[in-house]
């Protein structure tokens, strides 16, 4: 759990604006020009499975939207940047 979750830092700490933290099971990412928190947690499901939380918060008014979806050890880790960068979209963060 903690590979994945020092992998997604890493990478989502990559952008000049970005600074991340490893709390726990969750990675926080904050970027320079956006108010919100990105909380990216992972925690063991059944089997191989890994459960993926995604959750914005703005700092004032707390969480505003929520998402999740399972990870397997199967799968490659670019399925997992590729949901991140889906949904930071949506949320046009980052």
């Amino acid at each position: 759990m903690s590979a994945l979750l020092g992998l997604i830092a890493a990478n989502r700490g990559e952008a000049e604006d970005a600074s991340t933290a490893i709390v726990g099971d969750s990675v926080y990412v904050r970027y320079a020009n956006d108010l919100a928190v990105l909380k990216i947690t992972a925690r063991p499901g059944a089997g191989d499975e890994t459960k993926i939380t995604l959750q914005l918060i703005n700092p004032e008014r707390g969480p505003i939207d929520t998402a999740d979806f399972v990870h397997t050890r199967s799968q490659n880790f670019s399925n997992v940047l590729k949901r991140l960068d889906a949904y930071q979209d949506i949320w046009q963060i980052g």
